[in-house]
């Protein structure tokens, strides 16, 4: 019997040794792959704001230095002192209020219907709505553009959409596409679904009206995925490049993403302008999230999960 033991023992103190230590090793793996990926998406804001700082000379400095010798606000002045600097911030933010509006609005409305409503063709349209999801955005850029162009009575078409512009260069052509989004409406139908609906029976037999159970009930609920979806539409129409560099020739029609770009072309451009014009428009997108934070928190933790 001794001997048996003897012989089971060592077995014994590896399994101890493992159960001990592989949760360690686990939890450190783990915590350093997320220090790795935060490094790796917060570095290249950091240099883009040491950039923006920096002299003409030491942008092109070699071997680079991270923290620059002194802070040349004057970067930030030329930036901002480009002719169509003014026009480009007003444009983009047409196009970006008006896109997160439209979604916010419509997505909510929509999402509502599909949740709550019973009609016929109800589990078509959201399957299309899903199916929709899963097309890519760069290959509806020619069949939007052709209807934007050919929208009847607009831009001096007739009304069979030819002889004009349509909504070419204005900024209804660029809000309207982006009005709903299949994402927008599949995320308000998920968390409207989540709401019990003894709310609405409570209201109706008070004698609420539907609308008035959508406005004065479920909306102030939905605040959370409303927070979202207007983070993430506004965050995607500030940043939208493709399509308004798609839609608009003219020059007073450009946002500041293709200022951006016209900033950076050509051998003569100073990088460290650009940055400082990179930072500043990343300026609007952060203000929005930290304002909406702790709804989009509690909006991304309640929405999209029940099917």
């Amino acid at each position: 019997m001794s001997d048996i033991a003897q012989a089971s023992a060592p077995a014994v103190q590896t399994v101890s040794f493992q159960q001990r230590w592989w949760p360690l090793a686990e939890r450190a793996i783990g915590y350093g792959l997320l220090i790795f990926a935060a490094l790796a998406t917060i570095t290249p804001f950091l240099w883009m704001v040491s950039t923006s700082f920096k002299t003409d000379a030491e942008t092109f400095q070699f071997p680079p230095n991270f923290i620059p010798s002194s802070l040349v606000w004057q970067n930030y002045i030329d930036a901002i002192a480009g002719p169509d600097t003014g026009r480009q911030l007003i444009n983009s933010l047409v196009f970006a209020l008006g896109s997160t509006v439209s979604n916010m609005v419509f997505c909510a409305l929509a999402g509502y219907a599909l949740a709550r409503m019973q009609f016929k063709g109800k589990n078509l349209i959201f399957a299309l709505v899903v199916g929709l999801l899963m097309v890519p955005a760069q290959s509806q850029i020619v069949p939007v553009f052709l209807i934007v162009q050919r929208i009847p009575f607009a831009g001096g078409n007739d009304w069979l959409g030819n002889g004009g512009t349509g909504l070419l260069n204005t900024y209804w052509g660029m809000i309207l596409p982006t009005a709903a989004t299949p994402f927008g409406i599949f995320m308000m139908r998920q968390f409207f679904s989540r709401i019990p609906i003894e709310y609405e029976e409570s209201a109706r037999l008070d004698g609420a009206k539907t609308f008035t159970i959508f406005w004065r009930i479920l909306l102030p609920l939905a605040r959370p995925a409303m927070a979202v979806l207007g983070v993430l539409s506004f965050q995607s129409a500030w940043n939208d490049f493709i399509w308004p560099l798609i839609l608009t020739s003219q020059r007073e029609m450009a946002t500041l993403q293709i200022g951006l770009q016209l900033l950076q072309s050509g051998p003569d451009a100073r990088w460290n302008v650009v940055m400082a014009m990179a930072r500043m428009i990343t300026l609007p997108v952060i203000i929005v999230f930290l304002f909406a934070q702790r709804y989009v928190i509690d909006g991304a933790v309640t929405s999209g999960v029940k099917g």
